[in-house]
């Protein structure tokens, strides 16, 4: 069919459709199948209740029917399948906000079942919106978790993660960070263990570093430079993967130019951060800069090293220049300052400060400072910023401060156990409501705590009286204070000491009872340095050696009360012979290997009477000839004595009993103190002390473990 405009301008040119309701065409929903494809009707008004023939028949117009679909189609929207967000229709504009709810295939028909959007191109690639960073950041908020762009600031893929809210980069990096100087104070600055030095090169040394503290708010990438004017430099790049403050070591690069010692000022530095230049709101650390004039160019770690006098003990803050150091030998070349110094070890370190050297200096003294931490034993310090560094060769022993009047000890053995290598000497311990008291250590023997110490003197002609247990004993000349003096010649701890030395833990309890020869100075100005500097430890004393008695209780304790079993074993010497008792569960008594011919009371202690061996006269033997022994006194002469008087030992008896002579004190009628009768009468005034020790004679000391 050709249909032909008419040619008069007053007739209507057009062709007219069958004109049919949206209602009408549903209820002919039927009529329409295969056969009526591309059907053209026009629809005069909106179906009602849309049928799935009619559900586009939402206004008036031209519509088509697609016998494919099974669908009326409003004509010309097959050529439009992007529909208007804000309509639901097609679109009509190319500047409306479109959609298309089906897959896409660009550059062919072929689209992939698992894509939304399938590109296929041989020569050209896809464009996502091009960003600068902080264009990227101007992005409103409520940013969707996933969203993509590429940065031209870094040249990197970036998504937008709503778990941890930031940018994310495909490149493998974060990007660079955000941070800045968080202070100026300790530790920024140059390192305080390297002396930097004109002429001496940064290059490679460890030490060799500039500390700055930052304040990151955003992780990633960061490049940091401190700069001087003077040849040198510091670096360090590297990435923060969290954000927090950070302290960042930089490495140094460049050699010093110019010193800046004496008035001339210290080299000020300058800041980039991830290369732009930054001024802080606090001032950086300069850096001191020594002159070359001199220069280590040996030193004697073998034979070189000298101590000083001083100890070291834990928790120990303050120390003598004159005791407290350690000499260096070494040679310089040239003339200036040096610092040497070690590395801090358990808190102590050794330093010489600056100090002025010329090539004819031959040593360089160090002194300790810093505070010692809780750990005793030997420390190994390393020389810094010098070759050799004589690692290795030069030590120190911390020693515990248990037994300091800071930290007193409740025993001696407590001291020992922490400081095995505690000499003998003067400590200070505790009782249990944590009174303190000094006293004497024989850390030799094992760590006896001596609770009383009492001259001849003292127990035949000042106190005269035996009435008195360890256990209930009253104090004597003790000394509580720093500046206190010692007197070995009469000195009692309270009973409240020897109460808590023994309640130490363990089944058997330990006492020792000796007889020492050799007393501290006592004529002249006597100081507590002189005191203790003069005494003389029991294993140094012969008389001592000769003259103990160690006993090993198994069934009560002296300590805290009143004692007369049987279940102990004790071993001795007398004048030198052996004597004891070496079987707990027998009360058999042996002297010089001989049993005695009758059985002892034996360890004995008893409130307001005294502690020590109660024996008796003919408890060892019989009175005659055979039983007589000779011993070597202490001046070389020889004396003599019947086995027969031997009576109580270490405890005091003699008030009202003969007593064996020159055990405690010697005859009063005798005019030789080594030798003499093998006994003296009953009663304090037959007896004296010996002459030795300015008239005090020799010393009775008990000890407790």
């Amino acid at each position: 069919m050709d249909i032909v405009s008419p040619p008069s301008t007053t007739i209507p040119a057009g062709v007219i459709a069958p004109r049919i309701t949206g209602n009408d065409l549903k209820a002919a929903d039927t009529n329409y199948g295969v056969d009526q494809n591309g059907t053209i009707i026009y629809v005069t008004e909106a179906v009602n209740n849309s049928s799935s023939k009619t559900v586009n028949v939402s206004k008036a117009g031209y519509y088509s029917y697609n016998a494919d679909e099974q669908k009326w189609e409003p004509l010309g929207s097959a050529s439009e399948p992007w529909f208007s967000k804000t309509t639901n229709s097609g679109a009509a504009s190319n500047t409306e906000n479109i959609y298309q709810q089906g897959q896409i295939g660009i550059g062919s028909s072929s689209i992939d079942n698992n894509a939304q959007l399938d590109i296929v191109s041989s020569t050209k690639g896809v464009l996502f919106p091009r960003l600068t960073t902080d264009q990227r950041d101007a992005i409103p908020a409520s940013l969707a978790n996933g969203l993509f762009i590429y940065n031209v600031s870094t040249n990197c893929f970036n998504y937008y993660d709503a778990k941890v809210t930031r940018w994310l980069s495909l490149c493998g990096d974060l990007g660079p960070a955000t941070f800045t100087i968080f202070n100026c104070d300790v530790p920024s600055g140059p390192n305080t263990a390297y002396t930097f030095r004109q002429g001496t090169s940064l290059n490679g040394n460890p030490q060799a570093t500039y500390n700055v503290v930052l304040n990151v708010s955003e992780p990633g990438n960061y490049t940091i430079k401190v700069s001087t004017t003077n040849g040198y430099s510091f670096y360090k790049t590297g990435v923060f993967n969290s954000t927090g403050q950070y302290t960042v070591a930089l490495e140094g690069s460049g050699t010093p130019i110019n010193h800046n010692e004496g008035a001339i000022p210290d080299d000020v530095v300058s800041l980039e951060l991830n290369g732009i230049p930054v001024t802080p709101s606090c001032t950086l650390p300069p850096v001191n800069v020594l002159s070359s004039g001199a220069t280590i160019t040996s030193i004697n770690c073998t034979s070189g090293i000298t101590y000083g006098s001083g100890t070291y003990t834990t928790g120990q803050n303050s120390f003598s220049a004159s005791t407290n150091y350690i000499d260096v030998a070494l040679t310089i070349s040239g003339s200036g300052n040096i610092t040497l110094e070690t590395d801090t070890q358990n808190g102590l370190k050794f330093s010489s400060g600056s100090v002025a050297v010329t090539s004819a200096t031959t040593s360089i003294r160090m002194f300790a400072q810093g505070s010692i931490g809780s750990t005793p034993g030997v420390v190994n310090f390393t020389l810094q910023n010098v070759t050799p560094n004589c690692s290795g060769n030069i030590s120190r022993t911390i020693i515990s401060s248990k037994g300091s009047f800071a930290d007193p000890a409740n025993r001696c053995t407590e001291i020992l156990s922490q400081n095995p290598t505690a000499p003998d000497g003067y400590y200070w311990v505790r009782d249990a409501s944590s009174n303190k008291y000094k006293t004497y250590c024989d850390m030799s023997n094992g760590g006896w705590t001596l609770v009383k110490s009492l001259s001849e003197k003292q127990i035949l002609v000042v106190e005269r009286t035996q009435d008195e247990s360890i256990g209930s004993q009253g104090a004597r000349n003790v000394v509580t204070t720093q500046t206190g003096i010692f007197n070995e010649y009469a000195f009692s701890v309270p009973s409240a000491v020897v109460n808590n030395i023994g309640s130490s833990t363990g089944t058997t309890k330990n006492f020792r009872f000796t007889i020492k020869e050799k007393g501290h100075q006592n004529t002249g100005t006597v100081t507590s340095s002189i005191v203790e500097s003069t005494t003389t430890a029991p294993i140094n004393d012969s008389w001592t050696l000769n003259n103990y008695w160690n006993v090993t209780i198994n069934d009560g304790n002296p300590a805290t009360g009143n004692y007369n079993n049987d279940n102990n074993t004790s071993e001795g010497k007398l004048f030198g012979f052996p004597w004891g008792k070496p079987v707990a569960s027998s009360n058999t008594y042996q002297f010089n290997g001989i049993n005695f011919r009758l059985n002892p009371q034996g360890m004995y202690s008893q409130a307001n009477f005294f502690t020590g061996f109660y024996g008796g006269r003919g408890y060892v033997s019989t009175n005659d000839v055979a039983n007589n022994l000779t011993y070597t006194s202490s001046n070389g002469s020889s004396a003599t004595f019947n086995k027969y008087d031997i009576n109580d030992l270490f405890g005091i008896y003699m008030n009202s009993e003969n007593q064996i002579n020159h055990h405690i004190g010697t005859c009063a009628n005798s005019t030789d103190d080594y030798g003499g009768a093998s006994s003296c009468n009953n009663g304090w005034n037959n007896w004296r002390p010996h002459n030795f020790n300015n008239g005090e004679g020799r010393i009775v000391q008990y000890w407790v473990k």
